[in-house]
């Protein structure tokens, strides 16, 4: 049997997107697809992301860390020190990290470290949470996937 390479031939969608990383907005299909939950998800965590430095380039550890799946990241540099403590799908518990109000930028709730240590709770499977030393609270709207 001779096989002969597939074609897919698709038409273009009826759509236009204003904007780059966070839409402005968008028409067709493409303004459908934005409103669907998975994609509201997806889109916050790049605005939690794009939001936090240390997030972006910083440092990773999991020294004085226990807990599945959990870590810190630094960055610093100028005048820019951020510091994020990390939790998904369970919770975690930190140590030896410096002193100060945190803040989760997934719902906003705040905690004071006096003693190095905090513990995370971060309910249910793929939930987030992300402290953030001096953070400026909760980033983005609530959906289903992250409680």
């Amino acid at each position: 049997m001779k096989r002969t390479p597939a074609r897919v031939f698709r038409r273009p969608l009826a759509a236009a997107v204003a904007g780059f990383s966070k839409v402005e907005s968008a028409t067709g299909a493409v303004a459908a697809t934005l409103e669907k939950p998975l994609v509201k998800h997806v889109q916050r965590l790049n605005e939690i992301r794009r939001a936090i430095p240390a997030l972006q380039t910083g440092q990773y550890s999991t020294e004085g860390i226990t807990g599945g799946m959990a870590f810190e990241r630094r960055y610093t540099s100028g005048g820019t020190d951020s510091f994020a403590l990390v939790t998904v799908s369970g919770g975690a518990v930190y140590t030896g990290i410096p002193n100060g109000t945190y803040t989760d930028a997934v719902t906003g709730d705040s905690r004071t470290v006096n003693d190095g240590r905090l513990t995370v709770a971060a309910p249910g499977k793929g939930n987030l949470r992300v402290y953030v030393l001096g953070g400026t609270g909760k980033i983005g709207t609530a959906g289903p996937y992250l409680k």
